[in-house]
């Protein structure tokens, strides 16, 4: 089975246009991807988590921001989200379908690097980044086949800023929020809009029409601004606002997912995301989400680059 490796990386206003743009295959452009069993579970390394909260406090988030994109809260869908605990401080990036949540505290870099990264350090993201989904899929059928996402604990802190807002620094995000983002790239959604002009052609949303510059965000229509997959963030303002799913982001969801099954569909003896494919990775992308502190008060937003080759 040959497989394309992608890297994906890190709002609320009700509007009618119902519109998102879904990732797509780094090999061919024109193949959207997605996961053929709905059922997804992430391996969340939790044995040493990084300040302010504590490994409990982390997995209740994990848990609520899972819930959000699956059945039941979400009725139209059919994925079913899942996050488990691993007790070890870290796990490293790679196709082995075991999807993860990772929190990187030393260096703020893949692990293990890239073959193909020259010099050494290409393989370490830009400090501005908050986190990175890394997306493995078959480059013939755009099935997705894993999913690993990595945590910026070297420059930030995370934190709950509706249970523990007092915490909060200018250097805190919040990981319900930064993870709902992530996991939306996990089950196949791309950004509403771009950050940069991409090298390919610009993508199309599900109304056909082609996808708009995310800056500034003023010009945006609000139903793509406060979206949760909206590129960035800034440390400054209300993080938690941009907990829920906008209109657009659930009908994303359902529109890829729409709800088939009752209870989690039984594949191949279990829920699977083809443990069992061998992968041949190709040259990554890399979409990431970012966000910088205000400074004196300031709102300063830094925009995460969509697609970049590496």
């Amino acid at each position: 089975m040959a497989c394309a490796f992608g890297l994906s990386v890190l709002c609320l206003a009700a509007s009618p246009a119902r519109a998102y743009v879904r990732e797509v295959s780094k090999s061919n452009v024109t193949l959207t991807v997605f996961w053929s069993n709905p059922c997804i579970t992430m391996h969340f390394y939790d044995g040493a988590p990084p300040p302010v909260l504590t490994a409990d406090d982390f997995f209740a988030a994990a848990t609520r921001a899972a819930a959000l994109w699956s059945f039941p809260s979400l009725a139209c869908s059919d994925i079913r989200l899942s996050v488990v605990r691993e007790p070890m401080l870290a796990a490293d990036v790679g196709y082995d379908g075991k999807n993860v949540i990772v929190f990187r505290q030393d260096t703020w870099c893949r692990h293990p690097p890239p073959q193909d990264a020259d010099p050494p350090d290409a393989a370490c993201y830009p400090s501005s980044a908050l986190a990175v989904t890394t997306l493995f899929n078959n480059v013939n059928t755009g099935e997705l086949l894993d999913a690993d996402t990595e945590f910026n604990a070297v420059d930030y802190t995370w934190g709950d800023l509706v249970a523990q807002p007092t915490l909060a620094t200018n250097t805190t995000a919040d990981f319900q929020y930064a993870l709902t983002h992530e996991l939306g790239h996990v089950i196949g959604l791309d950004h509403p809009c771009y950050t940069a002009l991409p090298e390919v052609p610009l993508l199309k949303d599900n109304t056909g029409a082609t996808e708009l510059n995310c800056y500034p965000a003023t010009n945006l229509p609000p139903s793509v601004a406060n979206a949760i997959m909206y590129p960035s963030v800034s440390l400054t303002s209300d993080q938690t606002k941009q907990r829920a799913l906008t209109p657009d982001d659930s009908q994303g969801d359902c529109d890829i997912y729409p709800h088939a099954h009752d209870t989690c569909p039984v594949a191949n003896g279990g829920c699977s995301v083809g443990a069992k494919a061998q992968a041949r990775p190709g040259q990554p992308w890399r979409s990431l989400l970012v966000a910088l502190a205000g400074i004196l008060g300031a709102l300063l937003v830094v925009p995460r680059v969509r697609k970049r080759r590496t």
